[in-house]
């Protein structure tokens, strides 16, 4: 019996080889300690779209997504330090205190990557830009350079 070649069209995804990794580093006061009053970058996932903290992860990401969207990502995790490294892998380069691990993939190489001229310039130097200034739904101001800095982006090869 001959196979059926004709109606074999279906939706799928595929991702291609160029992934490339990020982890997020989000200061957040209490978002360990004490989640339900948790201050600052506060992107606890609740499933509840009424809920601060969701509507603050859609902000990040959908902030995020204006370059690309992330097509790999996990929850974020409320760590009680964010310069130890923990299960959640290495720690923020630069940043302390209590706050959440979130880590993403995008499929277009090297597409927050600033060399230059303007700008900050660095594999994630486009995040530092231009999620700079953005208001989330508690009213923090995401601020990604300087004294109050209170996120903070890496790039990583692998997982």
């Amino acid at each position: 019996m001959p196979i059926r070649t004709n109606g074999a069209a279906f939706a799928h995804e595929s991702l291609s080889r160029n992934l490339q990794y990020y982890t997020v580093y989000a200061s957040s006061p209490g978002a360990y300690s004490s989640p339900s009053s948790a201050t600052g970058i506060h992107i606890l996932i609740t499933g509840d779209y009424a809920d601060t903290s969701q509507k603050n992860f859609e902000i990040l990401l959908q902030s995020i997504g204006l370059r690309a969207m992330p097509v790999l990502m996990n929850n974020p995790i409320a760590v009680p330090d964010l310069s130890l490294l923990n299960d959640q892998g290495p720690a923020s380069p630069t940043m302390t205190g209590e706050g959440y691990v979130w880590k993403f993939a995008v499929e277009l190489e090297r597409v927050f990557e600033n060399a230059g001229p303007s700008g900050t310039v660095g594999a994630t130097g486009f995040l530092v830009d231009e999620l700079r200034g953005i208001i989330l739904a508690n009213a923090t101001v995401i601020e990604t350079i300087g004294l109050s800095k209170n996120i903070e982006f890496t790039r990583q090869e692998l997982l």
